[in-house]
């Protein structure tokens, strides 16, 4: 019996799963779910997928002090059409990873459904477009509950592909390219895996224009103070408005809303000088998470942020056993029975995440492919604030209308 295996790749903007349906056409990835089935409240899964965020952060081992961006969101999106393929083992650890344990995987569907849709956004000012695809090798079939859960669910693209043909791996990076307008283009290489059998991607792509605009005009280079003691020239945007701020002991945050209409911000967290960036995550689950957003309250204020540009990208193998899912990249231990007809052992391969940000003073483009009670000393509110962000911090992107974290990351060296 041959071994086979699975790749589930994660993009800022585009997060690679799987997909069966043949045609050599290019075809706009899919944007909107089954419209009978998208109706369930998404306020569990928007919760569950905070808390893998805040998880997966803090086990995340890259550098010391290097810069890192991920989307937590495209990663439980890829990982949620997966768990439609597990049983056992495989399924338990999955939910556990999703935080999902609780939930039966029709209702999960039903409201990461509603989520899909709700995330699915488009104004003057700010973009947000979220798809997901399939591609299966070409002698394999799906079975016929996981293909219709991953289409009416997730809308996922499902395409039939030969992963030996010389223009596979081309095929699948002009998708991901597509939908992450040109910002990730070489998610695989070639050439591909002969037992690849199925690839699973998740892409989100937003770009947002400040509701509040930087002027160019303002700014100016400044001293980052890197974690190593030494300085570095680093052009700092200067905006002076009211903002939703808040600050305690530890640290100081600021709201930059995204268009007239705030659906979407980036939310800011500078250490305070006395603290640090480490302290900071250790604090992030949650709990304190929804305990600092009630806290946030508009203030007038000057805030000094970096221009920054940013690709990013990570195997979350290691990081995702460590979070319980062990079994499913075990040859003989994964249980994906009820993903393809045949009955060839499936196990995952490789889990990987790219992602991609911009900011400057027009606004923020971003792509991607897949704890702790405190203090709070707030300062007077009719004090105007001054939050000049020259040392390593914390942000994410978060659709403030579901309260959906969507990327989140620390900058350290501009």
């Amino acid at each position: 019996m041959k071994t086979v295996f699975i790749s589930v790749l994660s993009v800022l903007t585009a997060f690679l799963l799987a997909s069966c349906a043949g045609g050599e056409e290019k075809e706009e990835p899919g944007s909107s779910v089954n419209a009978d089935i998208h109706e369930g409240d998404s306020e569990g899964v928007v919760s569950a997928n905070n808390e893998l965020g805040f998880r997966l952060f803090n086990e995340i081992e890259e550098e010391e002090n290097a810069n890192i961006f991920i989307s937590p969101t495209s990663l439980s999106m890829a990982l949620s059409m997966i768990y439609n393929g597990a049983e056992g083992k495989t399924k338990e650890e999955i939910a556990t990873v999703l935080q999902a344990e609780n939930i039966d995987l029709e209702t999960w569907n039903e409201e990461k459904a509603a989520l899909f849709s709700a995330l699915q956004r488009e104004t003057a000012q700010t973009q947000l477009h979220i798809a997901n695809s399939i591609w299966l090798q070409d002698q394999y079939r799906f079975q016929q509950e996981f293909a219709q859960n991953t289409s009416d669910y997730y809308a996922a693209q499902q395409e039939e592909i030969n992963f030996q043909s010389g223009d596979a791996a081309r095929r699948i990076n002009d998708w991901v390219a597509a939908t992450t307008n040109e910002k990730i283009t070489d998610m695989v290489e070639e050439p591909l895996n002969p037992d690849l059998v199925a690839i699973l991607i998740n892409a989100i792509y937003f770009k947002g224009q400040w509701k509040h605009e930087f002027d160019n005009k303002q700014t100016e280079d400044g001293l980052f103070h890197l974690h190593d003691g030494t300085t570095k020239d680093t052009p700092l945007m200067m905006l002076q408005a009211d903002l939703e701020y808040f600050e305690n002991k530890d640290f100081q945050a600021a709201v930059l809303p995204y268009g007239d209409e705030e659906f979407m911000s980036m939310r800011v967290f500078l250490p305070k000088e006395n603290s640090s960036l480490e302290a900071l995550k250790q604090k992030l689950t949650n709990e304190t998470w929804r305990d600092w957003q009630s806290q946030f309250q508009e203030r007038k204020g000057t805030i000094l942020l970096p221009k920054f540009e940013l690709e990013f990208e990570v195997v979350l193998n290691d990081t995702l056993k460590k979070l319980g899912m062990e079994s499913a990249f075990s040859r003989s231990g994964a249980d994906f029975s009820t993903m393809i007809e045949e009955d060839d052992p499936l196990w995952i391969d490789q889990v990987k995440q790219k992602t991609f940000i911009e900011v400057n003073e027009e606004g923020t483009e971003a792509a991607a492919a897949t704890s702790i009670e405190m203090e709070t000393t707030a300062a007077p509110v009719d004090e105007p604030f001054h939050m000049e962000v020259n040392r390593p911090f914390f942000f994410t992107i978060t659709d403030d209308e579901t309260g959906t974290i969507l990327f989140m990351g620390q900058i350290t060296d501009p």
